[in-house]
């Protein structure tokens, strides 16, 4: 096979989408923390899964599908493996530019500019990841392949050195070779150069499971509970994108609805609005381009109980901001999981909370919807999981009318911390300042189940067992979550600290609470608070200050 045309680049690159959707569950397991939390997996799939949006069509030229490819996949990027991987995708349009179809050699600069592009999107690249599986199967086609080569043959080379580079990952990172697992953001990106050669060999992947199938770039499970009208969403590809006006388009939107966002990339206009006549918002825009998608829905009739907590939630976060006309010069966005530490920031100062962390990840599109449902001329975004981080930056990329800073906490422990130190009538400077100031203050730590036996970092985990992870390290178990708590508190509670901040999760009792009090009374000379956090997993979420 000596040409790919854009049609076939589309089935295959769904063939590896459905692989890796088909093996998400077994990539998650690749956990170096034996927590019941890996979402590597789920984050690639989410993301690669949006290119189902793109239309079949013969006449599709490579570049059309490869970039639409990764317009898709950056906006459905979820945690920092999705990123990376919008970001390869991101690679393989710019090498496939201006072509109709592509041969062996241009396969082989796709793979480069992947590799050039996954590297680019990391502050600090760490070696024995996806990133060097990536670039170890881009060196090693450049070294191997044959100016005569069959694009098939390439793609058979491409999976034998992602396999070798996957399998040799234990060696680069010392952690993965200590718990005996390979890396799973490279064995994620295995998986979709496997179901991409499966199309091409004539044996296309299918999902194993129609219901794993998820569409991330126009939500389809939105529902409303007391809102009245109609949710419509829809993306047009315009046909003047350096012409279109972002400031015109709303005023005119906010004369027919309300909750409006807009957002535009390169080409592609996404629109989220609330109206009581849809028809006329579509009416109002069809000028601008072609309809890419289309989606409206009954929000009376959607109404679903299941959802309730979310919609409450989501209204209180527009609900000020519609209210207000006046910028604020500051607000805080915080990505948080657990009904009780949601409330505290809310209640607390926090103008927006996007609901996700650990296992579920925020995509970049949810985190741009939340900077345009603030009215605030800075926005500081509390990422709170080390996944986040590099979503959080590729969003305040695409906004360009807002100065975006992030604050890089690590852990929902910390969020209360810094949020004290933030006051929205504060200078930006001066806010900023308080809360990086506060971030190197803080002390925190996880209590976390163990799903298996293994050694970590020279300590046994039996599973079943409770483990210290202090600031992203493990440092001791315990069998129960309260001993584990104790080894905690003995760790991160120096002659420094004068507060505690606890957040405890489901499944504790009020007598672990109480016992958990009595012990830091007696051994401790501080302040603490205990909350009722309500997040899933963790026992207990602690910070030190």
């Amino acid at each position: 096979m000596s040409k790919i045309t854009g049609n076939e680049w589309l089935n295959a690159l769904l063939s590896g989408a459905y692989n890796l959707k088909n093996k998400q569950n077994l990539i998650n397991a690749l956990n170096v923390f034996p927590v019941p939390d890996g979402d590597t997996g789920s984050n690639m799939a989410s993301t690669i899964i949006s290119i189902e949006e793109i239309r079949q069509d013969e006449d599709l030229a490579i570049s059309e599908v490869a970039s639409k490819a990764a317009q898709n996949m950056l906006f459905s990027a979820r945690g920092n493996s999705g990123v990376i991987l919008s970001q390869i995708f991101k690679g393989f349009s710019v090498a496939f530019q201006n072509k109709k179809e592509i041969n062996a050699y241009d396969l082989v600069k796709g793979f480069e500019e992947a590799s050039k592009f996954a590297y680019n999107a990391v502050l600090k690249p760490v070696e024995g990841t996806i990133l060097t599986v990536i670039r170890e199967t881009s060196e090693g086609l450049k070294e191997n392949v044959l100016i005569d080569a069959d694009t098939i043959d390439v793609l058979k080379v491409a999976l034998s050195l992602a396999r070798q580079s996957c399998d040799n990952t234990p060696n680069l990172l010392p952690v993965l070779k200590e718990v005996n697992v390979t890396d799973s953001g490279g064995e994620g990106l295995y998986a979709i150069i496997e179901g991409i050669l499966s199309y091409f060999e004539g044996n296309p992947i299918s999902l194993l499971d129609k219901g794993l199938e998820v569409n991330k770039f126009i939500s389809d499970d939105e529902v409303f509970e007391g809102e009245f009208g109609y949710c419509t969403e829809f993306i047009i590809e315009l046909k003047k994108p350096k012409k279109f006006n972002r400031e015109n388009l709303i005023a005119k939107l906010e004369k027919h609805g309300n909750s409006t966002v807009v957002v535009k990339d390169d080409s592609y206009l996404k629109v989220h609005i609330h109206a009581i006549k849809p028809g006329n918002i579509l009416n109002l825009v069809d000028n601008l381009g072609q309809f890419v998608k289309i989606k409206i829905e009954n929000m009376t009739m959607q109404a679903n109980d299941g959802k309730k907590n979310s919609n409450e939630l989501a209204k209180k976060n527009t609900t000020n901001e519609t209210e207000t006309k006046t910028p604020k010069k500051s607000a805080i966005i915080s990505c948080n999981t657990g009904i009780g530490i949601i409330n505290l920031l809310k209640e607390n100062g926090a103008s927006y909370i996007i609901e996700g962390g650990q296992t579920n990840n925020p995509s970049i599109k949810d985190i741009i919807f939340a900077i345009e449902s603030i009215n605030a001329e800075t926005i500081f975004i509390l990422p709170n999981n080390s996944n986040i981080i590099l979503s959080a930056q590729q969003a305040s990329t695409i906004v360009k009318d807002k100065k975006i800073i992030i604050i890089p906490t690590k852990s929902q422990a910390q969020s209360l911390s810094i949020l004290y130190n933030f006051n929205e009538e504060n200078d930006p400077e001066d806010n900023h300042m308080l809360m990086k100031e506060a971030l190197t203050n803080v002390h925190y730590g996880e209590i976390a189940p163990s799903i298996k036996t293994t050694k970590l970092n020279n300590i046994k985990v039996k599973a079943g067992s409770y483990m210290v992870i202090s600031e992203g390290k493990l440092t001791n178990t315990a069998t129960t979550f309260n001993e584990a708590a104790y080894k905690l508190l003995d760790e991160i509670v120096t002659e420094d600290i004068q507060l505690v901040t606890i957040f405890y999760g489901q499944g504790v009792t009020e007598a672990d609470i109480n016992e958990l009090k009595n012990y830091i009374e007696i051994n401790f000379d501080i302040q603490f608070e205990i909350h009722n956090g309500g997040q899933e997993i963790y026992p207990y979420l602690i910070a030190a200050e």
